[in-house]
């Protein structure tokens, strides 16, 4: 039951190539290498933001900083358009760390944007000090290692992406509802158009893929 719901889910942003996966206990997880990566790497810097950044006034990167972070959505790029091209043959391990780079520069961008203090003139850039970007990364290497290694359990690991693809989307949904003052009222409205949303992709991708099988036939 809860593998069916979990690449349910995953199926909402994925292709679920079983040969562009991990495979943990000898099954691939709910969504592909390139995919889990980008979500480590928003977890990591989401997570670190939400509980020492919170209660202060941010705002996006400095010019310098957003140059430098942009670059690292670079190598996910080549990476995806030379694999597709066939230009290059990719890997799994490659699709991994190149994903983490690219999803761990993401949330410098969106969650300094959720407080309206970000506005405000002294706000200070999401990123201050070293630790800022090097906390993050070194939480999310740690994670991408232990899933590359298939630890711990396929469950926990599909957990963890399941809770992260609904997580990050609730978070981009929470954008529609800024006028609201209640953050209760607005979280729940913001998951319930996160599930609502991917349940419409999950479904849409497998009526495309039905479609797909009666033309090849």
């Amino acid at each position: 039951m809860l593998h069916e719901i979990f690449h349910f889910f995953g199926r909402a942003i994925c292709h679920q190539l079983e040969e562009r996966s991990l495979l943990v206990s000898g099954g691939p997880l709910a969504v592909c290498a390139r995919d889990t990566g980008i979500y480590i790497g928003v977890f990591s810097t989401f997570i670190y933001l939400h509980f020492t950044k919170r209660s202060q006034s941010i705002t996006i990167p400095s010019i310098k900083l957003s140059f430098l972070l942009l670059l690292m959505l670079v190598p996910l790029i080549l990476d995806g358009l030379g694999s597709y091209s066939n230009l290059f043959e990719s890997n799994n391990l490659r699709r991994l760390v190149t994903g983490i780079s690219f999803g761990l520069v993401l949330p410098y961008f969106i969650y300094p944007l959720l407080s309206k203090r970000s506005l405000l003139h002294g706000s200070k850039s999401v990123i201050s000090n070293r630790m800022d970007f090097l906390a993050p990364l070194l939480v999310s290497v740690l994670i991408g290692g232990l899933f590359y290694l298939g630890q711990p359990s396929h469950y926990v690991l599909d957990s963890f992406i399941t809770f992260s693809i609904i997580g990050w989307f609730s978070l981009i949904a929470s954008f529609l509802f800024q006028f609201i003052q209640s953050e209760r009222i607005k979280s729940v409205l913001s998951i319930t158009a996160s599930l609502t949303f991917l349940t419409f992709l999950s479904f849409a991708h497998k009526w495309i893929l039905y479609l797909s099988s009666i033309s090849i036939e």
